[in-house]
């Protein structure tokens, strides 16, 4: 699939992507208050197994990415991205038959193969679908819907809670099942020849890992942020879990609709410079001050650091990938999103359950500020453009 033809990005093929991924995070979102107390309270594990468990649903997606980044180059996005809201309907349902931390676990992996479909598909899709010089603008929509649907999926799935304990669960299957009946709209594309696909070797996969690596750094924090969120606010008597989901999605919406065509215009390395500062400032003010004040502030700061590191360096990894090879350099690239979301928050589980939370938040700071450093070191300077992407 090449890039979209002319200068319009909101194609219908590009709404629906960024419709689709929306509603397969927004049920995401919705377990994300949840599941911490179904490991604690349901089945009495530690800080450290919800850790485990939120950390598990990447671990299928790291070990399955090669054959999804090759799945998605020889058979289309849109298969891809259809069969991924399948399986992640599956895995949600599988959380209701769950009985023990290890049955969550194995639907948390089931959840997360399908998580990662979706997740390469839709990357991969925006990029394709990106007018010539739009690449970075097409992301930062892209990832709109991702942290969009992590931060309002909480109030839904309080807001479900009250119906039943199953709802939340049984509404969450069900738009990821929505979000494949819209994926089906894709149009049937062309794909590359397979011998083509597989004979060919790529020439510059480094870019994709060094700037994954990057990435990985720049989410580890919020990945663990998520996890546990509920646990902290409630030893800091925050009642309003889910107001602290709607206030880092909703800085992260603002960010991105205001600065969408600031990576396109400023380059990767200025803008993730600045991000990757920012990130370890709200995490070190999340940490120094413990208080909901403290918490509040530093999730608007933390939000909008973290808003442009992914689409940034999205497109730095993406600045030179050939025709046919789109999907496995997406792939190469999220799987440290993966990492991230596994090493995030079984890490901070560790550390908060042998220190404190505040200390866990100082990790995620470290992680931030070694991203940092590593970008400095891994990304050359770029110059300015004089003229604005349009």
């Amino acid at each position: 699939m090449s890039a979209a033809a002319g200068s319009r990005l909101w194609t219908v093929p590009y709404v629906v992507t960024v419709s689709a991924t929306s509603l397969v995070f927004v049920a995401v979102g919705i377990t994300i208050p949840l599941l911490p107390f179904v490991v604690t309270d349901t089945f009495d594990g530690t800080e450290l197994a919800v850790g485990l468990v939120f950390g598990a649903s990447a671990v299928s997606a790291i070990i399955c990415r090669p054959a999804l980044g090759l799945l998605g180059d020889l058979r289309g996005r849109r298969l891809l991205l259809v069969v991924g809201t399948l399986v992640a309907a599956t895995g949600l349902y599988g959380h209701l038959l769950a009985d023990n931390v290890s049955g969550l676990v194995i639907a948390r992996l089931t959840l997360g193969l399908g998580q990662a479909g979706v997740m390469v598909a839709a990357t991969t899709l925006a990029l394709d679908l990106a007018p010539a010089g739009r690449r970075g603008e097409a992301s930062s929509y892209l990832f709109i819907a991702v942290n969009g649907g992590l931060g309002t999926g909480p109030a839904i799935g309080q807001a479900l809670s009250r119906l039943g304990d199953d709802v939340p669960w049984y509404g969450a299957a069900g738009g990821c099942v929505l979000a494949g009946l819209l994926g089906l709209a894709l149009p049937r594309l062309r794909r590359a020849a397979t011998g083509d696909v597989v004979a060919r070797v790529p020439a510059s996969y480094g870019v994709a890992l060094r700037t994954g690596a990057l990435a990985g750094l720049g989410t580890l924090g919020f990945a663990g942020f998520l996890a546990f969120v509920p646990l902290y606010a409630e030893e800091i008597d925050l009642a309003a879990t889910s107001a602290v989901f709607l206030l880092a999605s909703g800085t992260v919406v603002a960010v991105r609709l205001l600065a969408a065509k600031v990576p396109d215009r400023y380059g990767a390395r200025r803008v993730a410079r600045l991000s990757f500062s920012v990130l370890v400032v709200g995490f070190v003010l999340m940490a120094l001050w413990p208080s909901v004040v403290g918490l509040l502030l530093g999730t608007v700061v933390m939000a909008t650091g973290l808003s442009l590191v992914v689409p940034s360096l999205v497109l730095q990894a993406t600045a030179d990938v050939s025709e046919g090879e789109e999907t496995r350099r997406m792939s190469t690239f999220t799987v440290f999103l993966d990492l991230a979301a596994a090493l995030g928050p079984s890490t901070l589980g560790i550390v908060a359950s042998q220190t404190s939370y505040q200390h866990a938040f100082l990790v995620c700071a470290a992680a931030a500020a070694l991203g940092l450093v590593l970008l400095l070191r891994w990304v050359p300077a770029q110059p300015r453009c004089l003229t604005p992407a349009t």
